[in-house]
């Protein structure tokens, strides 16, 4: 049986991230998956997760978008390719900027200029010239920021996965984790439902929405949601093609509504709630999205595209999110078992920070202090703990 220094297990955002960088570092690394990568039923693959910086009040995911936006924009000049799309993104509300129902929006306006950023505040005349496909009378609020898009999440991990292939990382599809073998508090090896074993000095489990069944002491901190996601395939084009049409929150903090402008190869344009979702079990359950949720959908581009209400739905999905209760993500070593770690937690966000997570999990395999480590690690959470993130919709702020 080899032997590696490291073996990433899970090969999303967070898995060929992290064994890039360790990689870097001049280990040896393996990386396992137990389907092809991207996974057909991983949250990365898709065609499109949004990039920004508003983060509402939270000072630490908006330095850490920052930095990322910069690295996706290295990383379409390493990799010759559009993974990052800056299309500008929009951000829309029901009511006045002082309302108490925008707060996400007011503060994350408030750190935009706070660090520099170019803010535009514009009136509906504004929004119906430069954006024809909104219902301008819809909000009330409408702020642009140039600065932000979409990357390509499912050609994201494909290229990265590609990168690491070159830089030497062993890579093995269609092994599927199925035990950790564990004696005297000490990770030994892993075996795979295929009959495969693996040995390394530290395994990191990238797992995402299999994590806390691969590890069961996480289920009372994070729980698997899955959330609606819509492409409809417009009829006329033109007014949502970017620049018309930026990736965009209606409302988001209390609706969960997002968008993306047209996409240039797939012809669709992709709406998506980010709320409380359902909770659900990533391998038995069914990810069908409900009749309910496509009427609650049907009312929505109703009265904010109302050029869009009759065209086409061609395809729906449910999006899977490793939710931790906090919202943060879960980067650390096991407390109690040498040899392991762990790199997960999305929330929902993590595609955006990308170009930062597989930094952060590698200084945590090396026990080194990342600057924005404290409050990923292992933690205790409960019932009453409440979920950070300002522009989710969740009621009560708590996923539990």
């Amino acid at each position: 049986m080899k032997r590696f220094d490291f073996l990433i297990v899970g090969a999303g955002i967070f898995g060929v991230s992290s064994a890039i960088e360790l990689r870097k570092r001049k280990y040896s690394v393996a990386l396992l998956n137990p389907d092809t990568i991207p996974h057909h039923l991983a949250a990365s693959t898709d065609i499109s997760k949004a990039v920004r910086l508003e983060y509402g009040s939270d000072r630490e995911y908006f330095e850490m978008a920052a930095i990322c936006i910069e690295r996706w924009r290295s990383w379409n000049d390493l990799f010759n390719a559009d993974l990052y799309n800056e299309v500008g993104f929009l951000m829309l509300g029901k009511e006045p900027l002082n309302s108490p129902n925008q707060s996400y929006e007011k503060a994350s306006i408030h750190l935009l200029k706070e660090y520099g950023y170019h803010t535009e505040i514009l009136d509906s005349e504004e929004v119906a010239e430069r954006f024809p496909a909104l219902n301008p009378t819809a909000y009330q609020l409408a702020h642009y920021n140039r600065v932000g898009g979409y990357v390509e999440s499912g050609k994201v991990v494909d290229t990265l996965t590609s990168y690491a292939r070159e830089l030497g990382i062993e890579i093995s599809e269609h092994q599927t984790v199925c035990k950790l073998q564990i004696r005297n508090h000490q990770l030994g090896s892993v075996m795979t439902a295929e009959g495969q074993h693996y040995s390394a000095g530290q395994t990191i489990i990238c797992a995402g929405a299999n994590t806390p069944y691969l590890l069961p002491e996480l289920k009372p901190f994070m729980k698997v949601t899955g959330h609606p996601v819509f492409h409809v395939v417009p009829k006329s084009t033109t007014a949502y093609r970017a620049p018309a049409l930026p990736v965009f929150t209606a409302d988001i903090s209390n609706t969960g509504w997002y968008g993306f402008p047209l996409h240039p190869s797939h012809g669709v344009v992709k709406m998506a709630k980010h709320s409380k979702g359902l909770e659900l079990d990533p391998i038995s359950d069914n990810r069908r999205v409900t009749d309910i949720e496509v009427r609650d959908f049907r009312d929505f581009r109703e009265v904010s595209f109302p050029t869009l209400a009759e065209d086409p739905l061609v395809f729906t999905r449910r999006c899977l999110y490793t939710d931790t209760l906090d919202g943060h993500f879960w980067i650390d070593q096991h407390p109690e078992i040498k040899g392991l770690s762990v790199s997960s937690g999305g929330s929902g966000h993590g595609m955006k920070m990308g170009p930062i997570l597989g930094e952060m999990t590698a200084d945590m395999a090396e026990g080194i202090e990342h600057r924005f480590s404290r409050r990923y690690r292992w933690r205790e959470l409960t019932s009453q703990t409440i979920q950070a993130e300002e522009a989710r919709f969740v009621e009560n702020r708590m996923l539990d």
